[in-house]
């Protein structure tokens, strides 16, 4: 009987070892591929303030009458839509972080700081050249039945990139910013969005939105797409 014990000890031993060796794996493994995913949010957030510094630049020398309105309107739009992309990229990693949430978390800060600092070098160049893109502000929540992103998404494309859409996390308190622009426009429900300082809040239908930048476009003498008309 006391063999047999200590055969039955050995195996739930190595068993043991087994498991503590698996799940010391698993850890490294998962260390390093959120390092991995950590250092790509590094570089994510650093090409949009390159991006964001040369589009400073160029507006000065928008200001002195050296650069074209039109080539800087269409670098505009290709970053603004780059960084909405990139964004949703950093956000995923910050979800799933489990080391290094903390660091994950500054990275959206700066992404969301980045991305008012786009907005307002556009309100800027506005000013300074004929206007040409209308600017959505889009407020949203972790709720994953949210389908307003894909409206919007579709709204930008049906003005080919026109229209401008920033994203918000309403429910990151990390940066204090967000619950600003939230007070500013009176928002209380999500999603919300504004456009051109006009609020809809709650889930606005795709029809609503298309009639309002219709009219916007229409308003400044711009051509607008065959779905503005009835």
């Amino acid at each position: 009987m006391s063999v047999e014990r200590k055969v039955s000890t050995g195996k739930y031993f190595v068993a043991f070892v087994l498991t503590i060796v698996v799940f010391a794996a698993g850890v490294v493994v998962g260390i390093i591929l959120e390092s991995a995913r950590l250092a790509d949010a590094e570089q994510i957030t650093l090409e949009e303030k390159v991006n964001l510094r040369s589009l400073q630049l160029q507006q000065n020398y928008i200001e002195s009458g050296i650069a074209d309105c039109n080539a800087f309107n269409q670098i505009l739009e290709a970053n603004i839509n780059e960084l909405t992309r990139k964004m949703e990229i950093v956000n995923e990693y910050e979800q799933n972080a489990v080391f290094n949430e903390e660091k994950f978390q500054l990275q959206l800060r700066d992404y969301f700081l980045t991305e008012v600092q786009f907005l307002l070098v556009s309100q800027e160049i506005d000013k300074k050249c004929t206007k040409d893109n209308l600017k959505i502000l889009y407020f949203y929540d972790e709720n994953r039945f949210d389908t307003q992103g894909d409206v919007l998404d579709y709204v930008r494309k049906v003005f080919d990139g026109k229209v401008l859409v920033f994203s918000f996390n309403s429910a990151f308190e990390k940066e204090p910013l967000i619950k600003t622009l939230l007070t500013s426009y009176n928002i209380t429900q999500f999603p919300s969005v504004v456009v051109e300082n006009k609020v809809f809040q709650g889930s606005t239908p795709v029809e609503v939105l298309l009639d309002t930048v219709c009219r916007d476009f229409a308003s400044w003498g711009k051509e607008v797409p065959a779905e503005c008309t009835p």
